[in-house]
């Protein structure tokens, strides 16, 4: 049974906006899909060599194992464009200083467009709140070296 990624990626992050609501931080995630099953990660580094090389790791696991796709959920943290001005209004999620707190979310592989999720987030005294999605097509993966590059598998 072939996983339909769109589906898959959705599911893992509504399950992690509940898991940020209830612990207040993320474990990042990736699940790496071949044709026939889904292998999930938890992700652990504590530093950005660290990051570097599980990520590397990562995408040789998914070659290894003939993988059609990586999914990865990541806590992350963006420098809003607006900055702090537009602080009053109430779809800002952004703090003082126009960082904006968010959960990233990737579906990648050789023979398929990259995809990504950003749903931004505020830390609020009643707990979490969530701001709307953003979508984005054809990102460049800086984490996955190599893998969203590889030649489309023969059918």
């Amino acid at each position: 049974m072939r996983t339909d990624l769109r589906e898959y990626a959705l599911r893992a992050l509504e399950t992690a906006k509940q898991d940020l609501r209830r612990d207040k931080y993320l474990i990042p995630v990736a699940f790496i899909v071949t044709e026939d099953e889904v292998f999930d990660y938890n992700l652990q580094f504590e530093d950005a060599e660290q990051k570097a090389s599980v990520y590397a790791e990562l995408v040789e696991v998914a070659k290894r194992k003939g993988a059609r796709a990586i999914i990865t959920i990541n806590d992350a943290t963006v420098k809003n464009a607006s900055g702090p001005a537009r602080r009053n209004s109430p779809a800002d999620m952004s703090d003082r200083n126009g960082v904006q707190e968010c959960v990233f979310i990737t579906a990648s592989g050789p023979g398929i467009q990259t995809w990504s999720i950003s749903l931004p987030y505020l830390r609020t005294n009643e707990g979490i709140v969530f701001g709307n999605p953003v979508e984005t097509l054809n990102d460049t993966l800086n984490l996955l070296p190599g893998w969203a590059t590889l030649p489309t598998p023969s059918s």
